[in-house]
């Protein structure tokens, strides 16, 4: 269907929704009110373009999308009564507040977005997955603060800092006057307290081997109520952006859990639903209120430390409003129906969303390249499950830890026609882990893999593989060569790519079976049991190379074919443990790029990760938003605290 039959169809079904909205207009408002509603519409499934099925197509909405949207109108009507109105408590403000530079706004109103994915904790030290991230940042502050916009670090929680001669110690002074969201100060004892649960051996985190060179903790001490120094074994390039990502833990609040031993199973899912105000937080929200599989709602934190003028504490907004919708489709057509505030508009939408600019008052915005990167990888751990029973079939990680299968398997991935038929032509091939957006850490000269099924089958003979009379591969021994490929269910480019996928290797004689699970289920299979044969996920990507050290670290909990590793498994993961060590330690900021560059090249000629494209971003947000700064990469809106609405 082209974009403009989308565009109509949209219209038809936004006239079906008003009509409803006017109906029950009268039962959710009172008298001078003005009606808000959480719903989201399923008018239409879009399926994108595969080899089979060249121009995509939409499938018209079933009666039953009308029941859906009259329950979401009762869910917006009961919302609506139960968090219609703010009423912030005032605090003093304090002289160490931080100004805010962007014009002076008004006080108020709601900021509605959706997810198609919800966190599973709320545990900072627990957080390994980006959603989950992403909420925590809305919550807790850390040290300093990265501005994506000016691509660099800035003051946080603490008002300065200073460095020593020797590049590797830090002093780090706190604003006077921060405290918790339940008004108990914020000190250097809050500081130590969040590096000594990072560090304790009985709280297995990603973050205790992120902040650490060589194997060597960081040395965290206390000068005064308000100064902390920290130490780093050697000199370590990106401390500063790292103290930028590490939110501080209230020692009042989890200190006694921290003695029991119980802190990773603190502030998780059920705390959030059943007492959420126990969460106690420094960044400019708190949770209001959590209904797992619906929404999330946010409320202002009325002891915020950052101010507009003498009068107004920040952030604008009086709630922040999360809907979690699994189909994509479905939250975009919430967005361009005026339900929501912000969207991420995949490649694929963006020319049919942009029709309706002008008659819904949002702007489509063009973010460029993305520095996401997508790809998928085979199992490689050879490790055993508590019964003993091999994580991965034998003769099939053979397969795995065989380069020439990888690479095979690289060459026989149609890049271009995913480019064409997933993304519509907006987007770019992959071949390592830095895609063209991270200008200043790409190198553009690694290993490529162009659409070549014929490279692939000599690679595949060259491995001991052979076909059969039926076309089907075989190894060595005569197994058939299948796996089961995993992805998340939530996001449908991954699962559109990953059909596309399941084409290109039948054409090798390989046997795909694909297996699109919620979020949630896919964590727990990659990071605990183990239990899987392949999956497609991606990484958000960007930033500094140090950011990916427990992903490239043959010893990182994200390493993720084969995780945790007592030693290398291989000389050629010895070697970018290595560089990445190399790198890490030195302020020659042309010898980290050449050591980045070097793991670049190892990466795309072994292919433990078969990286496949990265999109062109885009985002659509309402026109009657201010004081909006929308980053090339990092999150859809970086200040939402600065932003409001007339």
């Amino acid at each position: 269907m082209s974009a403009f039959c989308k565009f109509l169809l949209l219209r038809f079904q936004l006239k079906l929704y008003f009509f409803f909205n006017n109906e029950f207009r009268s039962i959710c408002s009172k008298p001078g009110e003005s009606p808000w509603f959480f719903m989201i519409t399923f008018p239409f499934s879009q399926r994108p373009a595969t080899p089979g099925n060249k121009k995509g197509g939409m499938g018209l909405f079933p009666f039953f999308s009308f029941i859906l949207l009259l329950s979401f109108i009762a869910s917006g009507c009961y919302s609506q009564r139960k968090i219609q109105k703010a009423q912030r408590p005032s605090y003093p403000f304090f002289e160490d507040m931080e100004k805010s530079a962007l014009p002076v706004g008004k006080r108020g109103g709601l900021f509605i977005e959706s997810s198609a994915a919800e966190p599973s904790t709320f545990n900072w030290l627990v957080s390994e997955d980006a959603t989950s991230s992403s909420f925590l940042n809305l919550m807790f502050d850390s040290l300093l603060s990265y501005n994506p916009i000016e691509d660099k670090v800035v003051p946080g929680l603490a008002k300065s800092w200073e460095v020593a001669p020797d590049n590797k110690t830090f002093r780090f002074m706190l604003r006077k006057g921060l405290t918790w969201s339940d008004g108990v100060p914020i000190t250097a004892d809050d500081v130590l307290f969040s590096f000594a649960c990072i560090y304790d051996p009985r709280f297995p985190n990603r973050n205790a081997y992120d902040l650490s060179v060589g194997g060597k903790p960081f040395q965290v001490q206390k000068i005064d109520e308000l100064t902390v120094q920290i130490q780093t074994p050697e000199i370590f390039a990106p401390f500063l952006r790292y103290m930028s990502g590490m939110p501080l833990m209230p020692k009042h609040i989890l200190e006694p859990y921290y003695k029991d031993g119980s802190l990773q199973n603190q502030w998780n899912i059920s705390t959030a639903k059943k007492n959420p105000q126990s969460i106690v937080g420094s960044g400019p929200f708190l949770i209001l209120s959590y209904n797992p599989g619906e929404r999330i709602v946010l409320s202002a934190n009325p002891r915020y430390w950052k101010r507009a003028d003498y009068e107004i504490r920040l952030p604008y907004i009086d709630y922040l409003i999360v809907k979690f919708v699994k189909d994509a489709n479905a939250s975009l057509i919430a967005f361009a129906s005026g339900q929501t505030d912000i969207e991420g508009i995949s490649p694929d939408n963006v020319a049919w969303v942009q029709k309706g600019e002008k008659i819904y008052h949002y702007t489509v915005y063009d973010r460029g390249p993305s520095t996401a990167s997508s790809f998928l990888w085979f199992n490689q751990n050879p490790g055993k499950n508590k019964n003993a029973v091999p994580y991965v079939i034998p003769y099939k990680l053979k397969w795995f830890q065989n380069r020439l299968f990888r690479q095979a398997v690289s060459y026989g991935i149609d890049r271009e026609g995913i480019i064409a038929g997933v993304l519509f032509g907006r987007g770019t091939p992959l071949w390592g882990p830095e895609t063209p957006a991270n200008v200043k850490w790409y190198n553009p000269n690694v290993k490529k893999y162009p659409y070549n099924p014929r490279l692939a089958l000599e690679l595949l003979e060259r491995a001991g593989f052979h076909k059969d009379a039926s076309g089907r591969l075989l190894d060595q021994d005569n197994h058939p060569v299948s796996f089961n490929l995993l992805t998340n269910q939530e996001n449908p480019i991954r699962t559109a790519m990953a059909t596309v996928f399941k084409e290109n290797m039948k054409q090798l004689g390989i046997e795909v079976h694909l297996q699109f699970i919620d979020f949630g289920t896919l964590v727990t299979k990659i990071s605990d049991s183990y239990e899987y044969e392949a999956c497609l996920l991606g990484l958000t990507g960007g930033g500094d190379p140090a950011d990916g050290m427990s992903v490239f670290m043959s010893k990182g909990r994200l390493h993720q074919w084969y995780p945790n590793q007592p030693e290398p498994a291989t000389p050629w993961e010895a070697e970018i443990d290595r560089l990445m060590i190399e790198q890490l330690t030195t302020l020659d900021e042309e010898k980290r790029r050449r050591c980045w560059f070097k793991v670049q090249e190892i990466m795309s000629e072994e292919q433990p990760y078969i990286y496949l494209v990265t999109p062109n971003t885009y985002v659509g947000l309402k026109n009657r938003w201010r004081n909006v700064q929308i980053p090339r990469i990092g999150p859809l809106v970086w200040n939402i605290e600065e932003i409001w609405t007339p």
